[in-house]
């Protein structure tokens, strides 16, 4: 799972006030893909009604990539039916993400999903990994079109900064040990996370055994409690290669001499021994 925590404290408020002058931000919060989505503004704007305009991209979006959805785009072209437009663009770009990682991302694996005991059953395409990042991508692009500049946006671990400085939270893969959480500041950034420690169903000799797959072998990736955090232009592939580098680890790190991406690297120092 994915997870990011938004901090919506004194830090937050002070700086709204200072640079923008219009008291407190607004918050608007709701639920879709399963989990909550939280918007930040400085700016003016209608609650409901961008409430609403919100709700409605991520419902597209839901209906277009969900797996458990058995009406969806997704779930009727694992049945053998074609792509639909929008379909079509997040599997190009998973297709493109699969060739620069070298095959470490790949969307290919809903059936070895199943096996492991994850996700809703079946076999094909499955593309949670950038799915939730490219929501908030259109999310996103959706508030640019309507004027909104000063904002953060999150659902679940993707998230992604407008004008103004945000912090957001890093949280420790192990709580257990004593590790606070990493603070960073966004500014026209996507930020995302791809850990181990919330979504695992076994420990082998104090590895977790995750949903996260390594495509070479089809099984859980194993390692202690980690998690990786990609910042970068877009929510969509920081948030495909968050996952990819999972597989990876810090020795086989395709973004070290990136320009456009920073990389985070969170765990104990042998999470990312094999």
């Amino acid at each position: 799972m994915k997870r990011l925590t938004v901090l919506i404290g004194a830090l937050v408020v002070l700086a709204v006030i200072f640079f923008r002058g219009h008291g407190g931000p607004t918050v608007i919060t709701g639920r879709a893909m399963g989990c909550e989505w939280k918007l930040v503004t400085d700016e003016r704007v209608n609650r409901y009604e961008l409430q609403s305009r919100i709700a409605g991209v991520l419902e597209h979006w839901e209906q277009v990539l969900s797996t458990w959805r058995p009406n969806s785009d997704l779930s009727r072209h694992n049945r053998g039916e074609a792509a639909s437009t929008d379909l079509r663009k997040v599997l190009d770009l998973a297709e493109q993400l699969r060739q620069e990682s070298g095959g470490a991302f790949d969307h290919r694996m809903l059936g070895n999903l199943t096996s492991a005991g994850f996700g809703p059953g079946g076999s094909g395409i499955d593309l949670s990994s950038i799915g939730k990042g490219h929501a908030v991508d259109a999310v996103c692009l959706m508030l640019k079109q309507l004027g909104i500049k000063h904002h953060i946006f999150s659902l679940a671990g993707e998230v992604r900064a407008g004008t103004g400085s945000w912090p957001v939270e890093i949280e420790s893969p192990d709580p257990s040990v004593g590790i606070s959480g990493e603070t960073i500041h966004l500014e026209n950034k996507a930020m995302a996370t791809s850990g181990n420690y919330h979504q695992w169903n076994r420990i082998q000799d104090g590895r977790l055994a995750s949903h996260i797959l390594d495509p070479a072998t089809g099984k859980p990736v194993l390692r202690p409690p980690c998690g990786v955090t990609v910042i970068g232009p877009d929510a969509a592939l920081a948030s495909g290669w968050a996952t990819a580098l999972i597989v990876l680890g810090p020795e086989r790190n395709p973004l070290v001499k990136s320009n456009s991406y920073q990389v985070i690297w969170k765990g104990a120092n042998d999470a990312w021994n094999e």
